[in-house]
């Protein structure tokens, strides 16, 4: 029992974005917490939606920082070009605008 009391306690205090969370918002999470990557789930749920990077969170705020996270995942599933952690860019196909 004392384990899974561990576990329950690491997971509550997981950070985590939200589908309605700005790309301004995330930033400001991210540079709080002093992390480059962090998961979007489901407020509902908990089911993870997808993840979103610090650097391609840069990139949007210059143009569209106030777009919620749900319409970037949405763009980045329709474009193919979902980012994953751990794989340089340059190791993946070229990077395809997914936002205009």
């Amino acid at each position: 029992m004392c384990r899974g009391f561990q576990l329950q306690s690491l997971v509550s205090r997981a950070v985590t974005l939200f589908p309605e969370d700005t790309v301004l918002s995330a930033l400001q999470v991210m540079h709080h917490h002093g992390v480059h990557v962090l998961p979007v789930v489901d407020g509902r749920d908990g089911e993870l939606l997808g993840e979103v990077t610090e650097g391609e969170l840069q990139r949007l705020s210059a143009f569209a920082p106030l777009a919620r996270l749900a319409e970037i995942l949405t763009a980045k599933a329709l474009a193919g070009t979902e980012e994953t952690t751990g794989v340089p860019r340059e190791a993946r196909e070229p990077a395809r605008l997914w936002l205009h």
